[in-house]
């Protein structure tokens, strides 16, 4: 979500499991509102943010034989990861099989979207989308790989792009930035190639839990 200097959430969490989605953002939006500002953007991101990880439940969830084996979800999910003291967030951090992905959610209800490369356009208006995951999944291997131990050798950063609420005309996918439509992004996920185990996927979870592992 976007950056703002005068509303960072500066309440204290020992355990980022617990965050749920689009919490800060929340907060940003009863600021915003308390100041009679109009908030509607913020509402927006922060419905954006509750709709992506609806979606995201399909892949956290354990199966019945998952439960029968004892065996621990195949993917673990973080929301509104914060960085620089509260001053700005992560919407989704997702580990599994194919790494740890870092999903920005885009609400866009009722808009047209256009995707060409490295340029994603909401009804003629250029945004920074693509970029800015990039500088997301970096923040992240900066912050978090050196923490991993060995398993940040091994554990790709992936930037992803969530579409909510509108259909998006592709002519060029960017090189290195998954995105795709809420009918799609589970898809997308589960088809990248995975790289970790349950073991590594549970291990890096435990430390990225944690609020020091972003500081």
């Amino acid at each position: 979500m976007p950056q703002t200097r005068d509303t960072a959430d500066r309440s204290r969490t020992l355990d980022l499991a617990r965050h749920y989605p689009g919490r800060r953002v929340g907060h940003v939006a009863a600021h915003v509102r308390g100041a009679g500002l109009p908030d509607r953007n913020w509402r927006l991101g922060a419905d954006g943010e509750l709709r992506t990880a609806s979606l995201l439940e399909g892949l956290t969830g354990r199966t019945r034989r998952d439960r029968l084996l004892g065996r621990p979800p195949r993917w673990r999910m973080l929301h509104s990861v914060p960085l620089d003291g509260g001053s700005a967030d992560l919407d989704h951090v997702l580990i599994g099989p194919p790494g740890i992905c870092v999903i920005n959610s885009r609400h866009h209800r009722s808009r047209t979207v256009l995707l060409d490369g490295d340029r994603l356009t909401v009804s003629g208006m250029p945004t920074d989308a693509v970029p800015r995951a990039r500088v997301e999944a970096r923040r992240v291997r900066e912050l978090l790989l050196p923490r991993l131990g060995a398993d940040g050798a091994v554990a790709p950063v992936r930037p992803v792009i969530a579409v909510i609420g509108a259909p998006m005309r592709v002519h060029r996918w960017p090189d290195d930035v998954v995105v795709a439509t809420e009918g799609a992004l589970v898809l997308a996920l589960r088809g990248m190639k995975p790289v970790l185990g349950p073991a590594a996927v549970e291990r890096i979870h435990e430390i990225a839990r944690r609020p020091e592992a972003w500081s």
